[in-house]
């Protein structure tokens, strides 16, 4: 129905923004009614906490029962289903305090294992996931500052076209990666290959600005040679192909760098089928808004180290070379830091899936009080907790 309204709109009120606008809003209202009506033959919903729900509500359990020491003992058929170290604060989070208790999980005082080695996972992936925040800053260009360059040059090569030729890239150089590469480093390094193909992308970035900021230069040139760099109406004499080198980078960044980023929260996120598009662009939105602060840092920057703005009311009274160098030493510098993070990320802690689980084992605490041998006047009761396994549907 938008579809239809809108080519019935550009069509017949080409002239009438505004009547454009009233016939879509009208299309879009239509469909939500339409909607509506299908909610009594959906069925009943079934609603599951989403991982992030998870992790605050282990975090606030952890933090109630910080005070709480424990030793683990657990058979050695459920080592399985056992507390790790790493992070072993928040391991008090499944320890339930009162065998009677069973309203604790409504509370935000208990959680189980599997619970808990999920919080655990997901905040090892915040470093990693906070290098990817580039990708979606240096995408973000691809949508406004690369198309204001091709608005500004002369014919021949339409807009559609680069925009097309940045879709190919990014199918043939992901499906390029999988042939020649993905499966080799799969092979040797197992879930390597995720952090190598977001690694390659990221170098994909650098080339991507270098090469925009080399070609706004070159136009820029081309419009004072003519007279014309003060007039934010003139079209730059070159061609708008000039664009196809970083509209072909930006693709290729788009297939190396955001597929990998997918298929890595696919593995390391619970629930990889319903939220890892939802963290994958969640971050990439997240990017696209620090862009707008960095331009403002720029801007900022140019004003009190050089007395003039980077940022004109046009694009040929801007200087979009420059910024896009400093996007340049963004990226490089985010290499260097996802290198690091990245060669330090442990690849084996695969997340399972919630619905494999058998059973979900808390730990229940047995007190027990003992005296403290010494000396009568430092004498004091100590208590020693132990813990069993109790399996919680």
């Amino acid at each position: 129905m938008g579809s239809l309204t809108s080519v019935f709109g550009f069509f017949f009120y080409y002239d009438a923004w505004q009547q454009r606008f009233v016939q879509s809003a009208v299309a879009i209202f239509i469909g939500l009614l339409w909607f509506l009506c299908g909610f009594p033959f959906y069925g009943p919903r079934r609603l599951q906490p989403s991982p992030l729900s998870i992790m605050l509500r282990t975090l606030i359990a952890a933090w109630r029962k910080r005070h709480l020491k424990y030793q683990i003992n657990l058979d050695e058929e459920d080592q399985n289903h056992s507390l790790t170290d790493h992070l072993e604060l928040l391991n008090s989070a499944a320890v339930k305090e009162s065998p009677a208790d069973d309203n604790l999980r409504t509370r935000w005082r208990l959680c189980t294992v599997t619970e808990v080695e999920q919080t655990k996972l997901l905040l090892d992936i915040i470093p990693m996931s906070a290098t990817f925040i580039v990708y979606g800053m240096v995408k973000s260009l691809g949508n406004t500052f690369f198309i204001e360059q091709a608005d500004t040059m002369r014919g021949g090569t339409p807009l559609v076209l680069l925009q097309l030729i940045q879709l190919i890239s990014k199918s043939a150089v992901n499906k390029g990666y999988k042939m020649v590469l993905g499966k080799r480093i799969q092979r040797i390094k197992r879930r390597y290959s995720d952090g190598v193909k977001i690694g390659i992308g990221m170098l994909t970035s650098i080339l991507c600005c270098a090469v925009a900021s080399q070609v706004e230069s070159k136009r820029l040139k081309d419009l004072k040679k003519k007279g014309l760099l003060d007039n934010p109406e003139a079209k730059a004499p070159m061609s708008a192909s000039w664009l196809l080198l970083q509209f072909i980078f930006l693709g290729a960044m788009e297939g190396l760098a955001g597929d990998g980023i997918l298929n890595f929260f696919g593995h390391y996120v619970p629930d990889s089928r319903r939220y890892a598009p939802v963290f994958t662009s969640s971050l990439t939105g997240f990017g696209t808004i620090l862009s707008i602060g960095f331009i403002a840092i720029i801007d900022y920057y140019s004003r009190f180290r050089y007395k003039e703005s980077w940022i004109g009311e046009s694009v040929n009274e801007s200087r979009l070379d420059l910024i896009y160098r400093a996007y340049v030493m963004l990226a490089v510098l985010n290499c260097f830091i996802y290198a690091y993070v990245a060669s330090s990320y442990s690849y084996d802690n695969i997340i399972g899936r919630p619905e494999n689980e058998q059973e979900i084992p808390v730990l229940e605490v047995q007190q027990q009080q003992e005296t403290a041998a010494g000396d009568q006047q430092n004498k004091q009761e100590q208590e020693e907790y132990q813990l069993q396994r109790m399996p919680v549907r």
